[in-house]
């Protein structure tokens, strides 16, 4: 090989160096776009992941809740029932001491 012959070459060689040299360059700005893109998403899954278990919890919060309402909400009927039992019994009561009363028994 003579001097020209190394010399274009070398010059070949030189120039896909440089090649190789922007391809890498452009290379590492995307795979630093890339790290950024999967250190985000593991960040959304972590919060998706706590927002799943803050909203388990209020879910059983709120069943908590619900059961303890209807309790409250039944205790007034409970009340009215026990007041009309009452009535009734008086009723009935009134109505035997009536009869009893009118058969001479009081």
């Amino acid at each position: 090989m003579n001097p020209d012959e190394m010399a274009v070459r070398l010059a070949e060689v030189d120039q896909r160096s440089k090649s190789n040299t922007h391809r890498l360059d452009t290379m590492e700005g995307k795979i630093s776009a890339v790290n950024k893109l999967a250190t985000s998403v593991e960040l959304l899954v972590q919060e998706n992941k706590h927002q799943t278990e803050a909203m388990n919890g209020i879910k059983t919060d709120v069943q908590n809740l619900s059961g303890k309402v209807e309790a409250i909400e039944q205790k007034p009927a409970k009340k009215w029932e026990s007041v009309g039992e009452k009535v009734l019994w008086l009723l009935i009561a009134a109505v035997l001491g009536f009869a009893l009363a009118h058969l001479g028994l009081g």
